[in-house]
């Protein structure tokens, strides 16, 4: 028989000589029948604190094909006290719970043997519910907190009062869902320990590739560990083993030592009133009444260049290192369709466009700095006057296709990847950039979302004026060396004096980000702000 073995592990402390604030006792027939920490009881089934193994639903394939998502049925269950294993067969799967603790970390090895004829694909678990006695800190009402391992580490966090809590699957090449979802009518504070390759009820985001497949006769195991720590202990730390498992599986790729700021230049503005004579939405027109004729396009080309030079005398006193057009198609249709994103059809979306462009990323390459545009991973498809942007099934080979144009016509090495995100919304699969990565070593990739596997090999985009100045704590963990590109446009907390801006603004740049500044006017105090803030954080 082939085995793959599944281990789900929390973490908790057996014995009152090894414990350091973990307590647990088991008992026929559900196994934990009491847990506390620090004498703050989590479980205790005599008095209905929290609850035990609950196994709510599993999806099976048959030899058909056929899909049945089915609620769980148990017809056996039993506790073996001398192993601290909870077992229990339900919809002709086996399912066996094995609880081990150690110092303050529960861990439960999980073991699913699939004794159907068909092929399970996924189940839904709760190994155990949780009372906290009041919502953790950093957890919104409602909303489950979960991961998997697939873009990121599974490591999830409850802040409480006197300590916090840390659920993680080490093994990061386990793709299983771990995480709290809060039970209902509890104010916030009774969690389940959810774990699973099956969505929970009402779950939006599930990510396929968690599921299983385990064939008829195989064995799947997983491992979770459940970590209590004092409020002082750092995280980095309490699961430091995960986030270097993590990285190592998925190492940093790229180089980028140039963190000077990046000029963002935009050659239209939707107007939703259509101008026959301007339907691109070009910020300098002609006075010409057809968009394509000789006169307009020799006006737009004035304009263009024009805007050009200005916008060069810009970069050069900001110091930096060159700029992205966001706009080099117009924009013709409203948002979120304005940016095109398809450099290769700007010869039939802006014609008048096409004949003039070159000349302009000429004139920054010429003057010394890096070029770049705006790319979408999707397919632009044409109904009449009308435009829809379609997902596409390899998203990186669109967006290689693109950036290959782009590099070979204008030199182009910065790229804003807007609207990387799939059908559900949720942020593109990273193994698409990983490809990109891979076969352009030498460009800077922004996409607009992200996940901490991105950055990896990304340079994700944020926004100063949403709060956000630096790469969060969490992903620096797994990757040290990430860095963003963030727009300070409008960033400025006016609550805030002017040397407190500078200060954030400093230690944003010491940590490695690049600043996304205006760069088609003298944006002032930011611009006058950033080029302080460089000179000091980069001080030789």
């Amino acid at each position: 028989m082939f085995k793959i073995h599944l281990f789900l592990c929390l973490v908790f402390v057996p014995g009152v000589l090894l414990s350091q604030g973990l307590s647990l006792n088991y008992g026929a027939p559900w196994g934990v029948h009491q847990l506390s920490y620090n004498n703050i009881e989590l479980v205790n089934l005599n008095k209905h604190i929290g609850a035990p193994v609950a196994i709510e639903a599993v999806k099976l394939i048959n030899k058909k094909g056929k899909i049945t998502d089915q609620w769980s049925y148990v017809t056996k269950h039993d506790w073996n006290d001398e192993k601290r294993e909870f077992t229990s067969v339900f919809n002709n799967i086996l399912l066996a719970c094995n609880f081990k603790q150690l110092a303050d970390t529960l861990f439960i090895q999980i073991t699913l043997t699939n004794t159907s004829a068909d092929t399970l694909s996924g189940v839904s678990i709760c190994p155990l519910t949780l009372n906290f006695g009041k919502k953790p800190d950093n957890i919104q009402p409602y909303n489950p907190y979960y991961s998997n391992n697939i873009a990121g580490p599974s490591v999830i966090i409850a802040y409480l009062d006197t300590y916090n809590l840390m659920i993680e699957n080490p093994d990061v090449t386990k793709k299983i869902y771990t995480g709290l979802l809060e039970e209902n009518n509890t104010n916030g504070t009774t969690y389940r320990l959810w774990t699973g390759s099956h969505p929970f009820t009402g779950m939006q985001d599930f990510d396929s590739r968690s599921e299983i497949k385990l064939a008829p006769g195989r064995v799947y195991s997983y491992s979770v560990s459940l970590k209590f720590c004092k409020k002082d202990k750092l995280l980095s730390q309490v699961a430091s083993k995960t986030y270097s498992n993590f990285k190592k599986a998925n190492p940093f790729l790229f180089k980028w030592p140039d963190r000077r700021p990046v000029g963002a230049l935009f050659l239209s503005s939707y107007n939703q009133n259509k101008n026959v004579a301007n339907p691109r939405n070009w910020v300098f027109q002609g006075s010409s009444n057809a968009p394509t004729n000789t006169e307009h396009i020799k006006e737009l080309k004035a304009s263009l260049m024009s805007y050009a030079d200005k916008s060069i005398s810009i970069l050069k006193d900001m110091d930096a290192q060159g700029m992205i057009t966001w706009d080099i198609e117009g924009q013709e249709f409203p948002h979120p369709l304005s940016y095109i994103g398809s450099p290769e059809l700007i010869g039939k979306v802006a014609p008048e466009m096409n004949s003039i462009i070159d000349e302009y990323f000429a004139k920054f390459r010429n003057a010394g700095f890096k070029t770049g545009i705006c790319i979408r991973p999707d397919s632009v498809v044409f109904k009449g006057g009308w435009i829809d942007h379609l997902f596409v099934k390899d998203p990186a080979a669109t967006l290689i296709r693109k950036i290959s144009y782009a590099r070979k016509r204008w030199g182009c090495t910065l790229f804003y990847i807007d609207s990387n995100v799939e059908p559900s919304g949720n942020p593109l699969n990273p193994d698409f950039f990983k490809k990109v990565r891979e076969k352009f070593p030498d460009v800077l990739l922004i996409p607009e979302h992200e996940r901490t596997m991105y950055f990896a090999y990304t340079t994700p985009y944020d926004e100063m004026r949403m709060g956000t100045t630096e790469v969060n704590m969490f992903t620096k963990y797994v990757y040290p060396e990430a860095f963003m590109v963030i727009n300070v446009a409008e960033g400025l907390n006016n609550k805030k004096k002017e040397a407190e801006n500078l200060e954030t603004l400093i230690n944003s740049s010491k940590s490695g980000n690049i600043f996304l500044f205006s760069g088609w006017y003298n944006d002032q105090p930011m611009n006058g702000l950033i080029k302080k803030a460089y000179k000091i954080a980069h001080a030789k």
